[in-house]
């Protein structure tokens, strides 16, 4: 540590001999093409001024003097530069397969390299680069004081060609400095103190790491667009030098985009200090600027959706100005998505805004991008289900609700495949959009891979917990396809005469006779027997039983059943009403008689009123043949 505070010291020494050098540098490396005569007189005269510092300079410290003095004003890097450096980056790229420089032999406790920062001056004494600890301390303070020429020695720098490294190291430790703070990257306690970095293991410690060599070490990750980029720090040794710990090759290559996504706004300079102030890491103003932005895009699309409304209003109208049926159906449309859509919209935009998506414009609260995100997949979902459902409306608006009585059975049909599938597809869509919403945070293959990984676990997990949702909501879709029940079906459950009121996913809503609500799990209608009055055809048919005496008129008495059931309105008018004698007991006569009618609660009533009628009938025409107990008097004395 002590060293390293003094090459940073000693950096600032020789004022006049760093400027020459510094203007030196700038003159000979800025378009020497392009240069004019003037341009290159001057130079050669800071030539010669340089030279005569050198002596100087050289008594006192050259090697460590030449490198403080070579360190430039910051910001002198040019768009030349940046040309030359995205150049010879791409080229770099092309070449390397790793590691930059890597020689391909192996070993445990560093990476070796052919060079390493040829194109940096050598310091001496040398930074403190031994430990992981010691090179982002050595970092952290060179950045602090602004010497970041002699940061940039903590960098790996080989991706970028030897010529530039020299201008491109100050500016590039300058904004890795900058995405360190800004991510809380700077985490000195977790770093070890030792060459290996090895951390000792601590007492009932099973950490994988705990105790093991290491050459790289990850500080963390910064996210960029949809994946996340790792830092790592990295234990390098070039052949006749120690081992060192430094940034890696590409992390450092990493450091450009990184900043072009998370630098500040070029105006935040001429903000008060107020509107800087960062609670939860997020600038006053940036919060200001994402509310004013989104009540501007809330805005806009409700004006935009206001005046599509009042366009299709004022075109959908008949000669007499009255609503036709696509206006009607377009008006519900625009009513139930315009405040989903127009907060869609708005978050879409807010996102594209956080995320760099708009030209010559900074990115503002890239910090807010996650809760964003999430906020327009919820977004997404509410319209997603609004759409849904508006069409299934409109389906049942034109192809259920017209049908007759006599369609009755295709209304059964229709209406639970749209009560079924308008839940599937909600279902379908809602884990569609969480799997979409997740890929923001975590690697969808990584994650396959793991589920694949732990399949044993899984499936318990799965067995169960989740087995009875699952169970229900595949047995719904079950439903949906074979259809054993349909809505509207009447069906014996648990010895209640109930009809089937709804189909959800999980379970069924059953109404019994008494008007109670029953709620039976999906899986009961096809792992069980059910009864059912109205699959696959409604018309049914009832059973009367009716008792009389021995000495009934069973002629009449089966003309007049005939005519009651022909005369109400709840028979059929096809099926021909029977009665006949069943069975015979001691005391009486069954009388079994058959009605039909077209559906179960036609037959139920139809049932009922003819059995009414026909006990009123008995009572009055053919009392005496009632069933009763009957006392037969024997006159002994008028036989005898």
């Amino acid at each position: 540590m002590n060293s390293n505070q003094n090459a940073i010291s000693n950096a600032n020494n020789c004022a006049v001999c760093n400027f020459c050098r510094a203007i030196t540098v700038l003159t000979v490396m800025s378009y020497p093409q392009r240069f004019s005569d003037l341009f290159r007189l001057t130079g050669l005269l800071l030539i010669g001024l340089n030279l005569l510092c050198t002596p100087a300079f050289a008594a006192s410290d050259n090697s460590l003097r030449t490198d403080a003095a070579s360190i430039q004003p910051q910001h002198t890097y040019n768009e030349s530069d940046a040309t030359i450096n995205q150049q010879n980056f791409k080229s770099q790229l092309a070449k390397l397969r790793g590691s930059s420089e890597v020689t391909g032999e192996y070993h445990q406790s560093y990476y070796l390299l052919n060079q390493l920062n040829t194109g940096l001056p050598s310091l001496n004494p040398p930074p403190n680069l031994s430990t992981p600890l010691a090179t982002l301390e050595f970092f952290k303070l060179a950045t602090d004081n602004q010497h970041y020429k002699l940061a940039a020695q903590a960098l790996n720098m080989n991706l970028f060609n030897p010529d530039i490294q020299r201008a491109r190291g100050d500016e590039l430790a300058e904004r890795l400095d900058f995405l360190l703070a800004k991510k809380d990257l700077y985490d000195f306690n977790q770093l070890p103190d030792r060459p290996d970095g090895l951390i000792e293991p601590s007492i009932g410690s099973n950490s994988d790491i705990d105790g093991s060599v290491r050459r790289s070490i990850q500080l963390g990750h910064i996210k960029y667009l949809s994946y996340r980029i790792p830092i790592y720090i990295e234990r390098v040794k070039v052949e006749g030098a120690d081992p060192v710990w430094v940034f890696s090759s590409q992390t450092v290559g990493h450091i450009d985009k990184l900043y072009e996504q998370y630098k500040p706004a070029t105006f935040e300079r001429y903000l008060p200090d107020f509107l800087l102030f960062r609670p939860l890491n997020i600038a006053i103003w940036e919060y200001i600027a994402l509310s004013l932005f989104f009540l501007l895009t809330i805005a806009l699309g409700w004006a935009i959706s206001k005046g599509a409304g009042k366009l299709m209003s004022k075109y959908a109208q008949d000669e007499n100005k009255r609503a036709t049926l696509s206006l009607k159906s377009t008006t519900d449309l625009i009513n139930k998505l315009i405040v989903p859509l127009t907060i869609t919209i708005s978050l879409a935009l807010v996102f594209t805004l956080v995320s760099g998506g708009f030209p010559y414009l900074d990115d503002i609260a890239t910090d807010t991008r996650p809760i964003i995100w999430v906020a327009l997949v919820i977004s997404a979902i509410w319209l997603g289900v609004r759409l849904i459902n508006f069409f299934a409306d409109r389906y049942q608006d034109l192809q259920i609700d017209g049908l007759g009585q006599q369609q009755y059975d295709e209304y059964r049909i229709r209406i639970t495949y749209l009560s079924v599938f308008r839940r599937v597809f909600i279902f379908v869509m809602i884990i569609g959009s969480v799997w979409i919403g997740l890929s923001e945070f975590v690697n969808i293959e990584g994650l396959g891979k793991t589920l694949l990984t732990s399949a044993g676990i899984l499936s318990i997990v799965i067995g169960i917990a989740a087995q009875p949702t699952l169970g229900n909501i595949v047995a719904g879709i079950q439903i949906a396809i074979t259809q054993p029940i349909r809505i509207g079906d009447t069906i014996m459950y648990d010895g209640n005469w109930s009809t089937v009121e709804d189909l959800g996913y999980t379970y069924a809503t059953i109404k019994t006779w008494d008007e109670r609500r029953l709620f039976v799990p999906m899986r009961y209608f096809v792992t069980e027997t059910v009864e059912n009055w109205s699959h696959p055809d409604p018309h049914q048919t009832r059973t009367i039983y009716l008792l009389t005496d021995y000495g009934i008129a069973v002629d009449e008495v089966r003309k007049k059943f005939v005519e009651v059931v022909k005369n109400n309105s709840y028979w059929d008018g096809q099926t021909e009403p029977t009665l006949q004698v069943l069975s015979t007991k001691r005391d009486t006569l069954q009388l079994y008689g058959t009605i039909a009618a077209d559906n179960p609660d036609d037959a139920w009533l139809l049932e009922c009123q003819v059995r009414e009628q026909m006990v009123t009938y008995l009572s009055d025409k053919q009392q005496h043949y009632l069933p009763a107990e009957r006392i037969v008097l024997i006159n002994k004395d008028a036989d005898s």
